[in-house]
């Protein structure tokens, strides 16, 4: 019978030892490190919902940021808007005033062209009672006509022999120049209307603070 010999193959690769595994399934150690590992996924995911969560505050927050200060800025160029519409309107509003004023000036000079300066005579007279005497300038057109009125008002006041009425080449209109000794005062329309219209622009001027209107 014959023999049969055995030999090892040294060139045959090893086989892989198969994994024994030495730790129960049943609630063992393996049970313990599950529940652990439960545990770190847990807090894991509470974790990651906080930063989630602030992160969505914080960008909620900052998106919030940005459309009030979208608003605030509408805001702020609808207000330097109206400023400038309103001081525009008020401008307007005066120069129409002066306008209307000037015509209506006008008139009453034309209607009453003594009017103004027998109201500055009489002032004048109510306070230099002791001058020896009055010296009224008028324009040369205005001289005869004012002559009667102011004399008239003169008597009324004691004043007929002191109250002197000179035509004034240098005068036009309704201007006058009143003299007396130790004083004298002096009517000019150019003059008053350059005041009005400066106290105007300073009116202007200080109510223009506004805020500018910002370029969106």
């Amino acid at each position: 019978m014959p023999t049969r010999s055995w030999c090892t193959d040294m060139t045959a690769p090893a086989r892989p030892a198969k994994y024994m595994f030495d730790i129960a399934f049943d609630g063992g150690p393996l049970a313990v490190l599950g529940s652990g590992a439960k545990a770190a996924l847990d807090a894991a995911e509470k974790e990651a919902y906080r930063r989630g969560y602030e992160a969505a505050k914080k960008e909620a927050e900052q998106r919030c940021a940005d459309q009030l200060s979208r608003i605030a800025a509408d805001i702020h160029l609808v207000v330097g808007r109206l400023a400038a519409t309103e001081t525009r309107l008020e401008r307007e509003a005066i120069d129409v005033a002066c306008a209307v004023a000037n015509q209506l000036s006008s008139a009453l000079i034309a209607r009453q062209p003594l009017a103004e300066i027998e109201a500055l005579v009489l002032d004048v007279l109510s306070h230099v009672r002791a001058a020896p005497h009055v010296a009224v300038r008028v324009a040369p057109e205005m001289s005869e006509g004012a002559a009667a009125r102011l004399r008239k008002l003169a008597e009324e006041r004691g004043f007929a022999s002191r109250l002197v009425i000179l035509p004034d080449p240098n005068l036009k209109g309704d201007d006058c120049l009143i003299e007396w000794a130790d004083g004298g005062v002096a009517r000019e329309a150019q003059a008053i209307q350059q005041r009005i219209a400066e106290a105007i622009q300073n009116f202007l001027g200080a109510g223009n603070t506004a805020p500018k209107v910002p370029e969106k």
